[in-house]
């Protein structure tokens, strides 16, 4: 048996010990057995408020197989769905499972809000919530918790959802944004092994813990693919029975269950533990630290080369062969690999929780494109391609830059700073540069141009000009750029035989003629 087996046994034992499974289920047959008469009436809702813990018991009649199906929700649409918070750039809708959620929807602008409000203010108590249901009743109670959770302080302990025997609530998207949630730490469902479910595997997927039950011992499982294999089966009544777990808790080991030296508390501090314990192996920021180090080394790499009177950027595209070079070539793979898996993760993220990802990384990301995107670009161009910033861009570089500025973060540079080592702003700036350098020559070589192209052409070298002085003006690009040998100063001295003697100065040609760059940088 492997050490993940020996931890859900563990946790299995853990939840029978501490008696909340048969405080979940005596109440949840109450309020069964007090409705059971009018058992097609709707969605019933009841709070059992114990000394040290509230129970919240939702209660909802069977359905049949044909009125199974998939609702689909989107982040979009605020108005239909209570769950658009859930959504993320990646994943902008889901589906769910459209009998609980139409149970759901029927109650949403009644005794839901009500309940919602109390629960926040019994959690702020400290006291443990247990939201729990059975059958079609346990799936409702998914649903609400996944709504209450959005709204609970981090702070505070958030409830536990029990379910006992429910169908599942939502299709692969839902499972893939609730993955590497703390939220999925917030629910158990109770389910008998080989357990027949009137759903299709194929559309439904599982999220949350799973508490199995065989004949005389349990075990809690994660793995989806584990909890299919075991749950779904074949059902010739197309109904989701109702099934006395009961009688199916009383099957398990009695010494288990009748130990009482284990507190409710034990069984949320737990499944929150290891929830907390499964985000962790997915969160690409406890890696963060290593690649601080990888940039660092690199930022050396920088001033090593300026040292030589040449900018790391045309060190890189004149691909010298160096121990150092090879050094930097591994570490820049290595935090290509880091920033592109973490933007795939953010993008993954609910908003809500997308958010508080970004603002751990926003500098962090920041600084990286700044000084791995021009490399990626000296490769690019080094190939032959052409128009980097449309056709070649990734992906996660664009996310950084779009998330960094949606933060609208002001930055004054005062005249007196030394710029030396800053790092240009714009982490596309060589790609301008290189497709200036393409328009050059092709104006230097190209005999007999018809006048229409020339001026168009001779158009782009202009508007790169002014957005170079732009950044100038602003303190936006780096001293590097200035260095004799760099590949902008290639593309000046072009652009300057191109223009001509006689051409009228503009800002821009007047600071380079005049020499004024070779203090551009320096404190005043």
């Amino acid at each position: 048996m492997n050490s993940s087996s020996l931890k859900g046994f563990e946790l299995g034992k853990l939840v029978l010990r501490s008696g909340l499974l048969q405080s979940s289920w005596s109440k949840i047959s109450h309020i069964h057995e007090s409705t059971n008469s009018n058992q097609d009436s709707g969605l019933g809702v009841k709070i059992y408020p114990d000394a040290k813990t509230t129970f919240v018991v939702f209660g909802a009649p069977p359905i049949r197989r044909n009125s199974n199906g998939l609702t689909r929700l989107s982040g979009s649409e605020h108005e239909n769905n209570p769950f658009h918070f859930l959504c993320s750039e990646k994943i902008s809708s889901f589906s769910v499972h459209t009998p609980s959620f139409e149970l759901f929807a029927s109650a949403f602008y009644q005794n839901l809000p009500e309940l919602k409000s109390k629960l926040l203010g019994l959690l702020k108590l400290e006291k443990p919530v247990i939201i729990t249901g059975a059958a079609l009743g346990g799936s409702v109670a998914s649903l609400f918790t996944l709504w209450l959770l959005e709204t609970i302080d981090p702070k505070l302990k958030r409830p536990l959802c029990i379910t006992f025997g429910s169908p599942l609530i939502g299709d692969a998207s839902l499972q893939q944004i609730l993955e590497n949630s703390l939220r999925n730490a917030c629910f158990l469902h109770v389910a008998e092994a080989a357990q027949t479910q009137a759903i299709q595997a194929d559309l439904f997927k599982p999220f949350g813990t799973f508490l199995i039950c065989f004949d005389s011992e349990c075990i809690c499982f994660e793995d989806p693919e584990s909890v299919l294999e075991l749950l779904v089966g074949d059902n010739t009544d197309g109904r989701v029975d109702w099934r006395d777990y009961g009688g199916i808790l009383e099957r398990l080991d009695q010494s288990l269950m009748t130990d009482s030296r284990l507190m409710i508390d034990d069984v949320v501090d737990r499944m929150e533990e290891r929830g907390i314990r499964k985000k962790l192996r997915f969160d690409q920021l406890k890696k963060l630290n290593d690649m601080k180090i990888s940039l660092m080394h690199i930022e050396w790499y920088k001033k090593m080369s300026k040292m030589n009177k040449i900018g790391y950027y045309d060190r890189y595209k004149a691909r010298v062969v160096s121990s150092v070079d090879i050094d930097l070539e591994k570490r820049k793979k290595e935090l290509n690999e880091f920033w592109i898996s973490m933007v795939e993760e953010v993008e993954k993220k609910p908003q809500s929780e997308k958010s508080i990802l970004k603002t751990r990384c926003l500098f962090a990301g920041n600084n990286y494109r700044r000084m791995i995107e021009p490399l990626d670009i000296a490769e690019y161009y080094l190939d032959g391609r052409k128009d980097y910033r449309t056709l070649g861009r990734s992906r996660h570089n664009v996310m950084l830059e779009k998330w960094f500025e949606a933060e609208d973060i002001k930055t004054v540079r005062c005249k007196k700073r030394d710029l030396s080592d800053l790092l240009t702003f714009d982490s596309c700036f060589w790609a301008e540069v290189e497709e200036s350098l393409i328009v050059t020559n092709q104006l230097e070589t190209q005999v007999g141009m018809p006048s229409e192209e020339r001026a168009v052409l001779t158009g782009k070298l202009e508007r790169f000009e002014a957005y170079v002085w732009g950044m100038i003006e602003k303190r936006e690009v780096s001293p590097e750029i200035f260095l004799e040998d760099s590949s902008f100063m290639k593309w000046w001295r072009e652009y300057k035989v191109i223009k001509g003697v006689n051409s009228p100065p503009s800002h821009f040609t007047e600071f380079m003629n005049t020499w004024k760059y070779e203090s551009y940088g320096q404190p005043q």
